[in-house]
């Protein structure tokens, strides 16, 4: 396989050293997303939902911020489903968190489960956008909160290198007025919040 194919979906030994070179290179970026919750009135989330978990990083910042809170993590990918339970096997062991191989397309959980559902890095790599938004929008609660991250948007500087990039990758990133325009559709009112300075977003929807 490819190393451009492992970002997808990692597997093996390589797949392994991926998921842990974007655990440590998402740190900051995973943190800071999680900022733009923290002033959300009233958010005290008891289940979490992460799409796309890869080596548990997420999970465990989620569970340290929410420690009432039990997360759960899916990723299409076996090695970061093990990585995650290997990471984060003291809060596994203590019921706080839990991960599974799993789609954004078909997500194993009834609707209305969560209060919080985050994406990291992720949401470029969904089959259907639009249809994958509206099937994990209808996971939350009333009033749940969906938070959606990315460290590339197009800024009108970047576009040609972006597009490159994405097909390298296989990924789609849009323009950020398009993916807030989808989590609209799904029923979400949408806040968008970036950093200029390293081009970062995130999307902060509340399910209406």
């Amino acid at each position: 396989m490819a190393k451009e194919d492992q970002y997808r979906n990692p597997q093996g030994d390589e797949g392994r050293k991926v998921i842990e070179e974007m655990n440590e290179h998402h740190r900051e970026l995973t943190s800071w997303g999680l900022g733009q919750i923290s002033a959300i009135e009233g958010l005290r989330p008891k289940k979490i939902l992460d799409i796309g978990c890869g080596g548990g990083n997420c999970l465990r910042m989620l569970t340290t911020r929410y420690p009432n809170a039990h997360a759960d993590g899916i990723d299409i990918s076996e090695e970061a489903v093990k990585v995650t339970l290997d990471r984060n096997a003291v809060y596994h062991s203590w019921g706080k968190i839990d991960a599974q191989v799993a789609s954004v397309s078909d997500l194993p959980f009834p609707e209305k489960s969560f209060d919080l559902v985050t994406a990291i890095e992720t949401y470029f790599f969904w089959p259907d956008l639009e249809k994958d938004l509206a099937h994990a929008a209808s996971r939350l609660k009333e009033g749940g909160v969906m938070l959606i991250v990315s460290e590339q948007y197009p800024n009108g500087k970047n576009d040609e290198a972006l597009k490159e990039a994405c097909l390298k990758y296989g990924m789609n990133i849009l323009p950020n007025e398009e993916v807030a325009s989808l989590m609209e559709k799904a029923g979400l009112k949408t806040q968008t919040f970036t950093n200029e300075d390293k081009n970062w977003v995130a999307f902060v929807g509340v399910k209406q």
